[in-house]
């Protein structure tokens, strides 16, 4: 899995800008903590690949690559490179910048109405120019209650009116309900769509952006709406090449499902028109390889048939990194993130395949004291493990508005016993599983641990817990799945223990979507069921609060509430392990995720052509 948070990148190069300015920017400093930049080799060597493609390896694939249906790390990875957005994250300093539209919006003075401009000659794969009408589709497709999106409909339901003007060509207006924290922000993480493509009966422009996002439109009765959306949610659109369309340099040409995703880059882009140069040096393709095995990842690179990675496995990269001849081939590093994992625990279980067991908090207290973080730590990252920050909320310690007076649960055997006896959890047939009468049958305190398969980690951090569980007689039962299963079985609740992680950003954010009693209800990624209605109006407070010191201090308060409930067990933030083949120059590395930009990179053998400009953005 993956998800969400900051700290000031240097500004390296205005590529990551989406004006038409090519130049260069001095760098102050080279590294820092969440910025690496590899010099480029001296020279090419003789038996180095100078075919232009990128093998990048991956360990999972995506859900699938719908535009609007899906929420996996692996999905919105390879949209970067296939879709545009009206705005982007600047990797380099964490700001927002303009993508589709000129500059970023002139916002009126209430905070409501945020007026865009078009850039001009961005065309569709077809010929068409990109225009308002697809901004207006993108926003119904998205906002649509038949769409088969419920975990991101929260981020589009501020929306009230998207309003054009007939004298002024590309120029429009979102007009926003509310006042809100990422009112821009939440642009930079939706691809923009083609109308044309996606309803070609252009049915949608039936109904108002309003009218979709009532509660009490009937959707279901609407036998119009029905078949659009029948069509729309259909699969082929995430699976058929055929069927994707997008805006990005890139067409995915090939999916070979367990195998790889082929990324084909477009001979007759629009931005290479739009910028006059005829001879570019972008990756002609990119091809994400999946490979989970240790062994073979190690082969693959050794015999330098990968090129680049951001998810070898911690055992991979340490073996890699004692290999002279593999260090004469390819950069390698360690880089921060703003990621965190976790155990979260499904504090709503439905009394029968899910027992009551989480639903008390001295249960999931005790738990916490029993995970043995450091020990994890140290056995996942090695040498490494210092650089690994201890995660105590659900907010990176690296961001400005952690709340550094909650600390970190000790690993405490004795008082997690303690708490757990009165809890009324005590082993009373002597057989080594504590247990207790929950609705009138005697339970024992066992549970599935669902963990994914796509790297080793996993199972070790699982392995190692449920030895420490066991010592307070626990009994866990690490379960494999997956990214697919893992998922369906988070958003429905199926599970009693589940090991992930959210990826994260520096940029402010809003906690409803993984913390808001209403994403539990609604399926979306309030997996453990956390929420009472003190902390939904920290929630909803902290979305419209746009005063910094007061926002961290209702962010302090949320992040106590959700310390104090205990609706996960926070372990760390990971460390990102990169390998990058020196064939490739311009190579930076960010915390922000992915943590790399692929189609940014230039092929040394390569002597003519551009990569440094703002056209090569996500």
């Amino acid at each position: 899995m993956k998800l969400k948070t900051g700290i000031f990148y240097y500004l390296i190069i205005v590529f990551l800008s989406a004006c038409t300015d090519h130049k260069i920017i001095e760098v102050p400093e080279k590294n820092s903590a969440t910025l690496k930049i590899f010099e480029d080799a001296p020279e090419v060597q003789p038996f180095w690949s100078k075919k232009n493609t990128i093998i990048y390896h991956v360990i999972s694939e995506p859900d699938n690559l719908h535009p609007t249906n899906g929420i996996s790390s692996p999905r919105s990875e390879i949209f970067q490179y296939i879709h545009r957005t009206l705005l982007y994250i600047d990797f380099s300093n964490q700001s927002i910048k303009p993508g589709l539209v000129k500059s970023l919006p002139e916002i009126s003075a209430d905070g409501l109405n945020y007026t865009y401009f078009l850039r001009e000659n961005i065309f569709w794969d077809d010929g068409g120019a990109l225009s308002i009408e697809d901004i207006e589709f993108t926003a119904k497709a998205f906002k649509c209650p038949l769409t088969n999106n419920p975990a991101v409909k929260l981020y589009w339901e501020n929306i009230e009116n998207i309003i054009s003007y007939p004298t002024e060509p590309g120029k429009f207006t979102i007009i926003m309900k509310k006042k809100h924290i990422q009112n821009t922000s939440f642009l930079t993480g939706f691809a923009v769509l083609e109308r044309s493509f996606y309803d070609p009966d252009n049915l949608l422009s039936s109904y108002t952006l309003n009218q979709l996002g009532d509660t009490a439109f009937k959707a279901d009765a609407d036998s119009s709406l029905n078949s659009w959306a029948n069509e729309f949610n259909d699969d082929k659109y995430g699976r058929d090449p055929l069927k994707m369309n997008g805006l990005g340099m890139y067409n995915v040409t090939q999916w070979i499902a367990g195998q790889s995703i082929t990324l084909t880059r477009k001979l007759n882009h629009w931005s290479h028109r739009s910028t006059g140069y005829h001879e570019v040096s972008y990756p002609k393709k990119i091809i994400f390889k999946l490979n989970k095995d240790e062994s073979s990842q190690i082969l693959e690179f050794r015999s330098q048939a990968m090129d680049l990675s951001i998810n070898l496995s911690i055992g991979s990269f340490l073996q890699l990194n004692t290999n002279e001849e593999f260090q004469k081939n390819y950069n390698l590093s360690m880089m921060p993130t703003f990621n965190y994992t976790y155990i979260c625990f499904n504090m709503k279980p439905d009394g029968e395949k899910h027992k009551k067991i989480f639903d008390d908090v001295r249960v999931r207290r005790a738990l916490a004291m029993l995970t043995p973080v450091e020990n994890i730590t140290r056995f996942i990252y090695k040498q490494y493990s210092e650089q690994c920050h201890r995660v105590i909320s659900n907010v990176s310690p690296l961001k400005k508005e952690f709340n550094s007076d909650l600390k970190a649960i000790p690993y405490d055997i004795n008082s997690a016993e303690k708490l757990l006896s009165e809890a009324g959890w005590n082993d009373t047939n002597g057989d080594g599983i504590l247990d207790k009468i929950i609705d009138g049958k005697k339970t024992s305190l066992t549970a599935d641990l669902n963990y994914l398969t796509t790297a080793p980690e996993w199972k070790s951090i699982a392995l190692l817990t449920m030895e420490s569980f066991a010592k307070a007689g626990i009994s866990i039962n690490p379960v494999a799945m997956d990214l697919k299963i893992f998922l369906e079985k988070a958003k429905g609740h199926d599970f009693d223990l589940m090991l992930g992680s959210w990826s994260g950003t520096g940029l402010p954010e809003d906690y409803t979507q993984l913390w808001h009693s209403s994403s539990w209800i609604n399926h979306g990624s309030n997996y453990s069921g956390f929420g009472n209605i003190f902390s939904d109006i920290l929630i909803d407070s902290l979305k419209y609060e746009l005063n910094e010191s007061k926002r961290f201090e209702l962010s302090h308060k949320l992040q106590k509430e959700i310390y104090n409930q205990q609706p996960y067990i926070f372990l760390y933030s990971s460390l990102r392990r990169n390998v990058i083949h020196k064939r490739f120059a311009n190579q930076m590395l960010f915390s922000e995720r992915p943590g790399i930009l692929a189609n940014m990179l230039r092929l040394m053998s390569i002597k003519n052509g551009i990569t440094n400009t703002d056209e090569a953005t996500p």
